[in-house]
């Protein structure tokens, strides 16, 4: 056989000998910068060899791609430490999914010698709303309609601050019942000193629009594993706007709270969070001003989608004598759905349990909104 007989199946051979998967070209390429080391040319491959990053959420968010906790930064000034990630994704047939990064290190004080610990993380969860009224209000309305939040820009139904976010993905990916299927994206953690001291440090997100984007793009990724993403992904193009203003003190129990005439809560040592004010939304949360606990939270949703997320669970009654449309008044929360302005409002309050608070604040929002009262008069008195 001639030497260029021999070629074609040379070439064969070789071909057949590399590895065909990524693990395998990550232990071809080890080898390889092993062999290059005791060469003389270990260094140069150390810093200069492409190595595949880290891919986290179902490939969405990749290692060292803009957020701190994505990269070095997330380990501080030493370097030390560990991320890891677990997830389940959603299939067709399980369309219900979850996700987490975790940042992780352990290491002496220089200063007193205390063992210092940091565990901060990024947790994501995709599926259907809970069908019991209250485990939905409580998921929903309790982590992300609050005065801190702020909708998500491009018209996309949902909400985001610097530290987590919420939304409701297209009608293509409802679940057969008709719950909207939402996605949801938290930052959380702590840092401890020795035996007495621990503070909250959740992971950094690097601002609201960057958390707007992780939250997209994760649930781009969510919907493509499921089976029923659009025909183009969602994009995040446009600056965050009507960012939350800072909490305001409350000083007397008199003093109407969150913008609203004859909002009272009989209550001192509080304070405001007024968020969103606009025709999709509107946000207001009130807290202790030394304790943080939870007074009142009041929201006014008009985004169809993002209202949908309450379709089914406001009963089939008034609220209370003389309300319009449907509601329910629970021991945590309360619910109205009424017709405001040509589309379908929701109307919620969740730690109160009065009623008056909840019908001063959605009369007020319908007023601004240019549509009738919810409750009828005197009902915020």
């Amino acid at each position: 056989m001639s030497e260029a007989d021999e070629a074609p199946v040379a070439h064969g051979r070789l071909r057949r000998a590399l590895p065909r998967s990524r693990r395998g070209w990550s232990w071809l390429i080890s080898v390889l910068v092993l062999v290059l080391a005791g060469t003389g040319l270990g260094t140069w491959a150390a810093d200069t060899w492409p190595w595949p990053k880290d891919r986290y959420c179902w490939g969405a968010w990749e290692e060292d791609s803009g957020p701190d906790f994505l990269g070095d930064e997330a380990f501080g000034d030493d370097r030390d430490g560990s991320r890891t990630g677990k997830e389940t994704a959603p299939t067709r047939e399980r369309p219900i999914g979850s996700c987490e990064v975790v940042i992780a290190s352990d290491y002496k004080s220089s200063y007193d010698g205390d063992k210092v610990s940091s565990r901060q993380q990024v947790s994501v969860e995709y599926g259907p709303v809970p069908k019991a009224a209250e485990a939905r209000l409580a998921k929903v309305h309790d982590g992300f309609l609050g005065g801190d939040m702020v909708p998500l820009p491009d018209g996309l139904p949902g909400t985001v601050n610097g530290s987590r976010g919420l939304l409701v993905l297209p009608k293509s990916c409802d679940a057969r019942d008709g719950r909207p299927t939402v996605v949801t994206m938290e930052a959380s953690g702590t840092y401890s000193s020795g035996p007495m001291y621990t503070k909250n440090d959740p992971a950094d997100l690097d601002g609201v629009r960057e958390a707007a984007k992780l939250l997209v793009a994760v649930a781009n990724r969510g919907m493509e594993a499921a089976g029923c993403a659009p025909d183009e992904p969602l994009r995040v193009s446009s600056p965050v706007y009507d960012l939350p203003g800072d909490p305001d003190l409350v000083f007397r129990a008199s003093d109407d709270v969150c913008g609203i005439r004859g909002l009272r809560l009989d209550t001192e040592n509080i304070e405001e969070q007024i968020g969103a004010v606009t025709r999709d939304l509107q946000t207001c949360s009130v807290r202790g001003d030394r304790d943080g606990m939870r007074y009142l939270e009041l929201a006014m949703v008009a985004q169809p989608r993002l209202a949908a997320v309450f379709d089914g669970i406001s009963g089939e009654r008034p609220a209370a004598r003389g309300w319009r449309g449907t509601g329910i008044i629970g021991e945590k929360h309360a619910l109205v759905r009424a017709d405001c302005a040509g589309r379908s409002a929701a109307f919620l309050m969740g730690a109160s349990t009065d009623p008056r608070h909840l019908a001063a604040f959605a009369n007020a929002a319908a007023a601004r909104l240019g549509c009738a009262p919810i409750a009828p008069e005197g009902a915020a008195r």
